[in-house]
């Protein structure tokens, strides 16, 4: 799959830059890197560019992005700046095809609300982009009714707590299952579980090996030695 070296994380976010904000992704476009982002629905159904379940990391407000409107997130700011959660048309207008954006659709969202929303969205957006996600069964829906759309599963073993979440991952790390829902076009595998097993499988499904998430220059100077594609920040 045709896709660029370097891919920034959330955009190209610092200190001063938060995560997921058109600041970030116009630093990451003005500096001809590929764009890596979160949608997530909003209760009116609106997408929006955020990471993280519920508002408090980001915006130190109580309560899941999925209960309130547009409207109402439109009223907090992300880590204590001016900047405020994107619409993701409103990313697509700024970008304007410039750089690639690979698009992760994250889990707990209706798989195929998901998957309407978003193919309406970017039929009309001329630039190249890709699908990812954690759940095969949502990466299914793009390979069923958006065949053109190129679309890879996020691959971890990782486990930090075992909670549902992270089992869920692990078990939808295995070929047996997303090679045989997704067939997907490249599979993004965690640095922190990565093993040859993995990139082996990744040759053998005929599909590209993408990393993530590279903290600095030194990891991600190593992950180019053999990933296709490395999502990457502080580089």
């Amino acid at each position: 799959m045709d896709f660029p070296k370097l891919i920034a994380h959330r955009g190209l976010h610092s200190d001063a830059i938060p995560e997921n904000s058109l600041a970030a992704f116009k630093a990451a476009a003005k500096s001809g890197y590929a764009i890596e982002l979160d949608v997530r629905l909003t209760a009116d159904c609106r997408l929006v560019v955020f990471h993280d379940k519920d508002l408090k990391r980001m915006c130190n407000v109580e309560g899941k992005i999925s209960h309130f409107t547009y409207e109402q997130l439109c009223c907090f700011r992300l880590l204590d700046s001016d900047e405020k959660i994107p619409l993701l048309s409103e990313v697509l207008k700024l970008v304007d095809g410039s750089v690639p954006l690979l698009i992760e659709v994250k889990t707990g969202e209706s798989a195929f609300e998901m998957q309407k929303r978003l193919t309406r969205l970017m039929k009309v957006y001329k630039g190249k982009w890709a699908v990812q996600s954690f759940s095969p069964f949502t990466i299914m829906l793009f390979r069923l009714f958006s065949k053109d759309v190129k679309r890879g599963v996020l691959i971890s073993q990782f486990m930090k707590e075992k909670d549902v979440d992270s089992i869920a991952r692990y078990l939808c790390s295995f070929p047996v299952v997303w090679k045989t829902l997704a067939r997907p076009d490249f599979i993004s595998c965690d640095l922190r579980s990565i093993s040859f097993t993995q990139i082996e499988q990744a040759f053998n499904a005929g599909a590209d090996l993408f990393t993530w998430t590279a903290n600095g220059k030194e990891l991600t100077d190593e992950a180019l030695k053999f990933s296709d594609s490395v999502i990457f920040e502080n580089y």
